[in-house]
């Protein structure tokens, strides 16, 4: 399974394991939501930023063709031009674009 999808999974049966109604993804053992702070060491300790997150879901709703309001607002950024930096294209999807040109 591609990683967004095995994060996914993790994440729905975390939630149906959890026997609490607490409204924070992420809980201490002592049922309280846990800190921002807490959630970057967490990151850290496997290599990853927040920021790289951030990209992630950003990319990702570009590349889905989310509405550029609605990812703005979702990201926090108070420009649209913000959310263009994060549709840079890859070389594959150069590759992927040239070959839909012509196999239509």
């Amino acid at each position: 399974m591609p990683l967004d999808v095995d994060t996914r999974w993790a994440i729905r049966k975390y939630l149906e394991e959890r026997s609490d109604d607490n409204e924070a993804l992420f809980i201490s053992n002592r049922d309280k939501r846990i800190s921002v702070r807490c959630v970057q060491h967490l990151l850290e300790q496997h290599d990853l930023h927040a920021h790289q997150l951030r990209h992630t879901l950003i990319t990702g709703l570009v590349r889905a063709n989310e509405d550029i309001a609605v990812i703005q607002s979702l990201s926090g950024h108070s420009s649209a031009d913000m959310i263009l930096r994060y549709s840079k294209p890859t070389e594959e999807d150069k590759l992927k674009a040239i070959e839909g040109l012509y196999n239509e």
